[in-house]
């Protein structure tokens, strides 16, 4: 009896499903799907020559590599009454004759760039379906799906097409979502810099203020750095940033400031942690980072600093320690356990901060690049993890000398790479000379390369990477000139930061588009507690260009006060919803974990 009551139950079942199937065809017969299995296209780039053929809206060619379309073919496949109809807009030529199904438009051989296209569907059953397409254009990115026969690319601009994406739909769908814009994320941190400091160089630098770059992106806040209380207590109110009571004394912003390894882990990992600590939480467990969340979607990864390579803001965004003071240790996960592609930085054993060869090296020297048995296999590229996940080591290439740094800003690259200057601890900072003098009056030293070619160096390098980057670039010494209350030291190291911050920007602009690379510039806390007068807590004040505004020191350690972040590019309009702080002198603010959450939102 159970038996057959079962089989009624199946029976019934079925007819369920069979009405169900029937209605959901229906349903789809009603409702325009796009029928991306129709076309099929490819093109051939500048160096590469012909790729595969491609569909299905996927990208055939290259973005962010400056690299220009020179010919297309198109065709349809699988419906004998549908054809396809293109043609090409050529470097010097102008608008060719339109050719059709596979044939060659544009130019091979010729070294001219393809700058616009015009597509259109032919046959008898044309006029049943849309053929949607979308250009990647030098300089702008992505642009608008367009559809039969309009215009994609640019004419009259000299701008190369880079690549392009195609799709048949039934007439009257929605070509897809846009889903190829967000690619890059690159995160500078000026460590130690407060808004004073981005001020007093502006002043000195150009005579006003507003100058750089990023001060003029469209997402602008403040943020507070906080971090958490000591690992053997319970974090409680006492390690907040509390705008309601922290103007009630001048001196009650330097009551429990965050360090630097607390606060690159809380914008590397969305979790406070306490001071000394590198991906940790405050119970010492291991925390996920960016360069961990990118490597695992495909995308490749870096870290970039004025100072030493294991120092903790670019360690915080690789590895994982309970003390940021092991360094060795810090190093060698990065360099021997990580994945990530890039790491540029100070460090160098065998020099000393004037880049001037040691006579002899003792075992410290080695400590920022994990002690002397990892250097010299660096030094014999025979050093490298399966950072790929293919089953071969991928080693390391080491360079070191500023010319090795300029060359890579351009042209072919390694895989991955290590670059270590020729210097200890810092680019610049740390030069002799008279640390109090003006800015620039001391010779810089002219044998290590400057944090913005490092950038550009580090840019080559990861944007190889079809599926994106991230990259996160430090100029860490302005918290050490700060710390000291060097003046004009500040200013030389803040200044080289917004020369990177300009680079940057440059290379988003010249090989990428302001669609794909989200650009976000922040400190990791204030250093100095500056100010234009002792014991108020005032703008520094401006003397004109080549002088030295009027600025006064309150501290020689961090400060707990709201620094400045600017963000431009995809996702950086989600900053105003984590915007939910008030603070009476500075307005909106975020929390520095909410760094971490813009990105990890836009990455999913």
């Amino acid at each position: 009896m159970k038996r057959i009551r079962t089989g009624m139950w199946m029976l019934l079942l079925g007819l369920i499903l069979m009405i169900s199937l029937s209605a959901c065809v229906n349903a789809v017969e009603t409702k325009p799907q796009a029928v991306t299995f129709l076309s099929s296209y490819q093109t051939h780039i500048q160096n590469v020559g012909w790729q595969d053929w491609q569909s299905d809206a996927d990208v055939s060619g290259t973005t962010g590599r400056s690299l220009r379309l020179e010919g297309i073919r198109l065709k349809v496949n699988d419906h004998p009454d549908l054809g396809i109809t293109y043609q090409t807009h050529v470097q010097n030529v102008g608008w060719q004759n339109w050719v059709d199904d596979g044939a060659e438009a544009g130019t091979t051989g010729r070294s001219l760039r393809m700058e616009a296209v015009r597509i259109k569907l032919t046959g008898s059953e044309a006029e049943k379906f849309d053929v949607y397409y979308q250009a990647h254009v030098q300089n702008q990115g992505w642009q608008e799906w367009v559809k039969n026969g309009e215009l994609a690319g640019t004419e009259g601009l000299s701008y190369r097409m880079e690549a392009i994406r195609v799709v048949i739909t039934p007439k009257g769908a929605a070509p897809p979502d846009d889903i190829t814009a967000f690619k890059n994320v690159i995160v500078m941190i000026s460590d130690g810099c407060g808004a004073n400091h981005i001020l007093a160089t502006d002043y000195f630098t150009g005579g006003q203020a507003g100058i750089q770059v990023y001060e003029n992106f469209p997402a602008q806040y403040y943020m507070s750095t906080y971090s958490t209380g000591k690992i053997e207590s319970t974090d409680d109110a006492r390690y907040t940033y509390d705008p309601a009571t922290i103007w009630n004394s001048f001196d009650e912003l330097k009551n429990r400031p965050t360090d630097s390894a607390a606060a690159a882990t809380a914008m590397a990992t969305g979790t406070k942690t306490y001071n000394g600590a590198i991906g940790v939480d405050p119970n010492q467990n291991n925390l996920r980072n960016l360069t961990e969340d990118f490597e695992a979607k495909g995308k490749s990864t870096g870290v970039v600093t004025s100072v030493e390579l294991s120092h903790a803001t670019p360690a915080a965004f690789v590895a994982h320690d309970t003390d940021r003071s092991n360094y060795s240790g810090i190093a060698n996960e990065m360099i021997r356990d990580s994945n990530i592609d890039v790491i540029m930085g100070a460090g160098n054993p065998l020099y000393n901060d004037d880049s001037v060869k040691r006579n002899s090296i003792d075992a410290e020297h080695y400590q920022f690049v994990g002690g002397r048995e990892t250097w010299e296999a660096l030094e014999a590229g025979v050093l490298g993890n399966d950072a790929d996940g293919d089953g071969d080591p991928d080693p390391w290439q080491l360079i070191q000398t500023k010319a090795d740094f300029e060359a890579l800003q351009s042209g072919a690259t390694p895989d991955r790479v290590i670059g270590v200057p020729p210097v200890y601890t810092t680019l610049q900072y740390g030069r002799t000379g008279d640390v109090n003098a003006q800015p620039f009056v001391v010779e810089m030293n002219n044998q290590v390369p400057t944090l913005a070619t490092m950038a550009r160096a580090s840019l080559n390098v990861l944007d190889n990477n079809e599926s994106g980057f991230f990259l996160m670039i430090e100029g860490g010494a302005v918290d050490w000139a700060a710390s000291k209350n060097q003046s004009g030291r500040m200013i030389e190291e803040e200044t080289a930061f917004n020369q990177a911050v300009a680079a940057v920007c440059d290379w988003v602009e010249s090989n990428s588009s302001w669609s794909e690379t989200l650009v976000i510039v922040t400190s990791d806390h204030e250093t100095g507690y500056l100010t234009g007068s002792s014991g108020v807590y005032n703008e520094v004040i401006n003397n004109g260009k080549g002088v030295m505004p009027t600025m006064v020191w309150n501290s020689q350690s961090h400060t707990n006060q709201l620094v400045p972040i600017f963000a431009k590019g995809p996702g950086s309009e989600l900053f105003k919803k984590y915007a939910v702080g008030s603070d009476p002198v500075r307005g909106a603010y975020i929390n520095n974990t909410d760094i971490n959450r813009v990105i990890r939102e836009l990455l999913e």
